[in-house]
């Protein structure tokens, strides 16, 4: 049986080599930290246990443990001697499953080195990446880790096309928070319940390297959210951006962001509406640090403004609000390479006002009737919608699915009723307003109608 050394925390390459018995070509004392059967691009190697022969360039292996391979390679014995890596062959005969499967016994149940204690140090230490190869083969479990808007910000074994984003769980499988999402593991309800407080506490550890992150942001945001603010106000340089990661030349929109409403007037509403506000900042920033790029975040009032360099403008938008709480809107501005940023404010707030509840709307979509209504204070738009709109509210509902079908039966298949209780209604509605067929009748309901949408949102 596998037993490392007195102090060892982990295994190193020989001594795992050694005791599968295995011909050691190149000894190396790296330690073993997981196993790793393919080539992942974007996963950190430190650590490492390779079991394929890399194609181009080695040098982007030269910090994993060592490589186990049917057959000797001259090129990479030479690179593996030069750099301090372990080389060991295994039978061709053997499986590389079944041999990946007893490595994973050895490192993760047999091995005296990695009991419960060692294992939390070791993913104390590991990269995100890393830390869900270990967990995956400390559990026999495959393991997502989903963000909040749903994005998979990386997985480990054979895991399926869509995961919950919520915590919870459910045939084969199980959904814990772990901070700025969840992590997600799939298996056998038996493996499931026996790997369930590895999992928590696994879960734990992503939540406080979460809280870690947000303080970083934070730290960093106020200064940013500092020069936002005199942007906005047209006392800072927009030169300055350029401090900020900002480039010459490169679009960039900004963004109003509202919470859920908080009703009431009382000093818990207050309290919430503070919290809902914080946590608005929390999720924005971050969306937008796990988006890449330089940004800006500044709080005003219960709202949030956040300005960043865009590439897919409506795609990012779309993907800032779903990362927020439900219920929050978020209007944006026209796209901008130049410092004109009060201009993108104003065009942000407009775009804001007609956002209805859970919407994503650019100042550059934005209808014009609603642009020049926007212009108007919110007094007037209840006084229009009180003038052209004097209807109770079941002939109002009446109203509207007749304006946004122009067809009787489609109408009344949409409110559930027959045609001729809509004709009836209809009726009603024409005796106060006037005839539907006239267009300036039609212009005004047109009109009140958008006014009453706008108030409402």
């Amino acid at each position: 049986m596998l037993t490392p050394k007195f102090g060892q925390t982990s295994v190193t390459f020989l001594h795992l080599a050694q005791d599968l018995g295995l011909e050691v070509l190149v000894p190396s004392d790296r330690p073993v930290l997981y196993l790793l059967e393919e080539a992942r691009p974007l996963l950190p190697l430190e650590g490492a246990l390779l079991l394929f022969r890399p194609e181009g360039s080695l040098w982007r292996y030269r910090t994993a443990s060592g490589f186990l391979l049917p057959a000797p390679d001259s090129e990479l014995l030479v690179y593996a001697k030069q750099e301090g890596l372990g080389v060991a062959l295994y039978p061709p005969w053997l499986k590389r499953e079944e041999l990946a499967k007893a490595l994973a016994l050895r490192l993760f149940h047999l091995g005296a080195g990695l009991g419960l204690a060692s294992l939390l140090d070791l993913l104390l230490k590991l990269p995100e990446r890393p830390f869900l190869e270990v967990l995956y083969q400390a559990t026999g479990l495959a393991l997502a880790r989903v963000a909040p808007w749903g994005e998979v910000l990386g997985f480990a074994g054979p895991v399926p096309p869509q995961h919950p984003k919520e915590p919870g769980e459910g045939r084969g499988w199980l959904s814990l928070e772990a901070g700025e999402g969840v992590l997600v593991a799939y298996g056998e309800e038996e493996g499931l319940k026996r790997a369930r407080g590895l999992l928590e506490v696994a879960a734990r550890l992503l939540k406080v390297r979460a809280l870690e992150r947000s303080l970083e942001r934070m730290r960093e945001e106020s200064l940013g959210g500092a020069l936002l603010e005199g942007l906005i106000l047209g006392e800072a340089e927009p030169e300055r951006l350029f401090a900020f990661g900002f480039a010459e030349g490169v679009e960039w929109v900004l963004a109003l962001v509202e919470p859920p409403a908080v009703s009431g007037r009382h000093r818990l509403a207050e309290e919430r509406r503070r919290e809902a506000t914080l946590e608005l900042r929390r999720r924005a920033g971050t969306y937008l640090d796990r988006l890449g790029v330089p940004y800006l975040l500044t709080v005003r009032g219960n709202r949030l403004a956040a300005m960043w360099q865009v590439h897919n403008p409506r795609k990012e938008a779309e993907g800032f609000l779903q990362a927020l709480p439900p219920g929050s809107r978020l209007g944006y501005s026209a796209v901008h390479a130049a410092g004109e940023v009060q201009q993108a404010y104003r065009e942000a707030l407009i775009a804001l006002k007609a956002a209805r509840t859970g919407e994503a709307l650019s100042f550059s979509g934005l209808d014009p009737v609603a642009f020049v209504l926007l212009q108007q204070s919110p007094e007037d738009l209840k006084a229009l919608v009180e003038r052209y709109l004097p209807l109770p509210p079941k002939l109002l509902k009446t109203l509207e699915a007749y304006v946004a079908s122009g067809n009787v039966e489609e109408a009344a298949g949409a409110l559930h009723i027959h045609p001729n209780t809509l004709r009836y209604r209809l009726r009603r509605i024409e005796a106060t307003l006037g005839p539907l067929s006239r267009p300036e009748v039609l212009a005004r309901v047109h009109l009140a109608l958008r006014a009453r949408d706008l108030l409402v949102g």
